[in-house]
């Protein structure tokens, strides 16, 4: 039984010590303990063997560990996901119920509104980032693609929100701006998911976004006056501009790589 606890002790160097790991320690030196009084009485005397068959059962008692950890951490998740949907329903309710009393009493439809269609927003907002979440988890190019549209989706319904907020509240006539101005957003959003995410090919969503994005900019800019039409329209082409010279730098960068593993390989045959 010495041999077996030794390689409790053993396993358990290269495991960072918290009280959960002492208290997983604890477990299998109760578990090993009873298995090896277990085995004794079926008749087997031999200690040797005994430590061989406990350890047998426990190949890898780190990997063993981070399952367990994994475990608990997974049901913790769904656990706290499951209140949060309730939360979520009863404040939805809340909400409605305030926008319909707001209504009555001060006969503000724009405002009872805004109430309503604000809760609707955050709660789809947290449902769409809880899918966006488990998408991303399992990996893959379907489940990534699905949670970047699901990102895209909350950008524009909040988007939706902050026009009906000026719309309704401050009557604000180029309100209607903040839809292209949330597309940018979306855009880069997803760009940003794309290189974080290690997606495959992520420069070409640069070069197909970043046109985009300067067309919907200069809309924007243009619309709130803040840019002359007639100008504005430059950020088309210095758009186009920058995917050239974004080009041109990923043309030298390879280049360079594919010279250093060129010297690599004369390097190694000399």
């Amino acid at each position: 039984m010495a041999d077996a606890l030794s390689y409790i002790d053993e396993a358990f160097g290269a495991i960072p010590e918290t009280p959960r790991s002492y208290k997983f320690r604890m477990q299998l030196v109760d578990e090993f303990t009873e298995r090896a009084n277990e085995l004794t009485h079926r008749g087997i005397k031999d200690r040797n063997v005994i430590n061989d068959l406990i350890i047998s059962e426990h190949p890898d008692i780190k990997a063993e560990f981070e399952a367990v950890l994994s475990e608990e951490k997974r049901k913790k998740r769904r656990k706290n996901t499951a209140l949060i949907n309730i939360l979520c329903s009863v404040l939805f309710a809340l909400i409605t119920v305030t926008a319909f009393i707001v209504h009555l009493v001060t006969v503000n439809n724009g405002l009872s509104w805004i109430i309503l269609i604000g809760g609707f927003v955050v709660i789809s907002v947290h449902f769409t980032s809880v899918l966006c979440a488990k998408w991303t988890a399992k990996k893959g190019f379907v489940f990534n693609a699905v949670a970047r549209l699901q990102l895209a989706f909350s950008i524009m319904l909040v988007t939706a929100l902050a026009f009906f907020i000026m719309l309704f509240k401050f009557n604000i006539v180029h309100s209607w701006a903040l839809f292209p101005a949330g597309a940018v957003l979306a855009l880069l959003a997803d760009a940003l998911y794309a290189h974080f995410a290690r997606q495959r090919m992520a420069i070409f969503l640069y070069l197909f976004y970043i046109p985009i994005a300067c067309a919907l900019i200069y809309v924007v800019l243009g619309a709130c006056g803040i840019l002359p039409w007639s100008l504005g329209w430059l950020l088309i082409p210095a758009g186009i501009a920058i995917d050239i010279v974004i080009i041109i730098l990923r043309l030298v960068m390879n280049q360079g790589e594919s010279d250093e593993m060129k010297e690599d390989s004369e390097w190694n045959a000399d």
